[in-house]
């Protein structure tokens, strides 16, 4: 092996160990292709579009319709299997990958979909807002005006007055939402209470959403809120402020849909499992060559067909209040759900994956329903679905069996391996991709930008992985320039310079 820095030497070369190729990966699974088919030609095409023109991989872009339409549809649809079973359209989606793998561009037609429906709906909200600051100062005004007389009463001794209706202030209205992408616990349980339909958490970055669990309640209740937001069922808020009146919520059922970097994955993988985690689905594709796209990105058509979602009205129950419309699976698509489903019951669940794989049934028939609507107002159909058809309930069972479950398994086997392993991978692909003869540790924290490899402690056990794996030599020692200290330099193994696809 070589000991100096002349690693252009042929025969130096030569003398180098092959380097372990498989540092790349450490055991990680290949990610399952999306199978874009299930959405139907219409929207696979405009998936595929839209994907094209952010370079980005198709998983993400579709995962972010699905956990746009299960929103857009909300409290308006439930899916039954049959009577006993009933479950709303909620989704928790999270696109996985490095910076620079094009979650944010993939998502940001999306998200202005949904902002553009959401500015049509809110056209009435100022003069409400208006008139709402005009009631409360007449409200207040007649409060002052009792509250005078109260005083009088008591200094008389008699009895006081009761407080006129008029001098009660109304409460202020709330601005229609479909998406909010910051918010504490009590303000996205108003919007809840407000909106029949739901709403849904977006964030860019979902590790800060999970870190501040608890930044406000030390008693776990937001996490609780979490759980419960996930099932759509009744939900009570207690509140000090406000004159401790609590928030009522019908129907609590919260989308949640945001990117993750592997990094921070881990970290949220290893804590304790309350249910909250096991409720996602999971997206880690490859990252895509950039290309440029071949054609526009169809943004009014996508819009005037999830409009048509958002527009799904709730039904009146036998009391008058809103409710929503159940869709039942027809028979034949019940039968084929309960045919998978006591055979996925069957299997033994056991280890990190249990709780994923015990949520399975639950999205399929989430996913189901979301498919057959997607379907509706993409196509041609007057009348929205009133079931769900056994080609909702196949296409939902093949996206789960042969998609999210296997990205399970990678997410969860990715979170098992040892951190040396995970920051040396990132590192590796870096090596081949930017060709330097030496590298400096320090530099490499300084300037590489690397996902966790910023502190010099992470950057030693990368390296001391590449090491072992022959892809690095340490350089004989020098000092630094100007100073007494030892430089931190390594020789990268030349033979990986030839080395053509990171």
């Amino acid at each position: 092996m070589p000991n100096d820095l002349d690693v252009d030497d042929r025969a130096a070369i030569d003398l180098w160990p092959l380097p372990d190729m498989g540092v790349l990966r450490h055991g990680r699974r290949e990610p399952p292709p999306f199978p874009i088919e299930t959405f139907g030609s219409r929207w696979s095409q405009w998936i595929a579009l839209t994907a094209e023109g952010s370079s980005a991989p198709v998983d993400y872009t579709a995962c972010a319709l699905l956990a746009a339409a299960a929103t857009l549809i909300g409290h308006a649809r439930w899916v039954a299997p049959w009577e006993s079973w009933r479950e709303p359209p909620v989704l928790w989606i999270a696109n996985v990958g490095d910076p620079g793998s094009a979650k944010s561009p993939a998502i940001d037609p999306l998200v202005a979909i949904l902002k553009r429906i959401e500015i049509g709906i809110v056209k009435d909200f100022a003069p409400k807002h208006h008139q709402w600051l005009a009631e409360q100062a007449s409200a207040k005004a007649h409060r002052a005006i009792w509250e005078t007389e109260v005083r009088e009463a008591a200094k008389a001794g008699k009895a006081p007055p009761q407080m006129p209706a008029a001098a009660i202030e109304p409460p202020e209205p709330v601005r229609a939402r479909i998406v909010s992408s910051d918010a504490t616990t009590e303000k996205l349980a108003e919007l809840a209470a407000a909106h029949g339909k739901g709403v849904m958490l977006l964030r860019d970055e979902l590790a800060g959403w999970y870190g501040s669990l608890g930044r406000y309640s030390r008693n776990g209740a937001d996490r609780a809120f979490w759980v419960e937001a996930y099932g759509g069922r009744p939900y009570t808020v207690d509140r000090v402020k406000h004159a401790g009146l609590p928030i009522i919520i019908q129907r609590l059922g919260l989308g949640l849909f945001g990117g993750i970097q592997p990094d921070r994955l881990s970290e949220i993988l290893a804590s304790p499992d309350d249910g909250l985690v096991s409720r996602f689905l999971w997206a880690w594709p490859n990252k895509v060559p950039a290309r440029r796209p071949t054609r526009g990105v169809e943004i009014d058509w996508a819009t005037r067909s999830l409009e048509l979602l958002y527009e799904l009205p709730l039904i009146a129950d036998d009391e008058g209040a809103p409710r929503p419309f159940f869709c039942r699976l027809t028979d034949a698509a019940a039968d084929l759900f309960t045919k998978w489903w006591t055979a996925h019951q069957a299997a033994e669940m056991m280890g990190p994956l249990a709780g994923p794989l015990g949520k399975a049934p639950g999205h399929v028939i989430r996913i189901a329903l979301v498919l057959e609507h997607l379907w509706w107002c993409g196509g041609a159909v007057a009348m929205p679905p009133k079931e769900v058809s056994e080609n909702a309930a196949a296409a939902a069972i093949a996206l789960v069996v042969d998609y999210f479950i296997p990205m399970a398994q990678r997410v969860y086997g990715d979170a098992a391996i040892p951190e040396a392993d995970r920051l040396a991978t990132p590192f590796a692909r870096w090596i081949l991709e930017m060709k330097p003869k030496i590298i400096n540790a320090r530099e490499v924290r300084r300037t590489s930008g690397l996902p966790g490899l910023r502190h010099a402690d992470k950057v030693k056990l990368a390296i001391g992985v590449l090491v072992e794996t022959d892809w690095l030599l340490p350089a004989p020692a020098r000092a630094a320039s100007g100073s007494g200290r030892q430089r931190d330099d390594y020789i990268v193994n030349p033979r990986l310079m030839s080395v053509k696809n990171a």
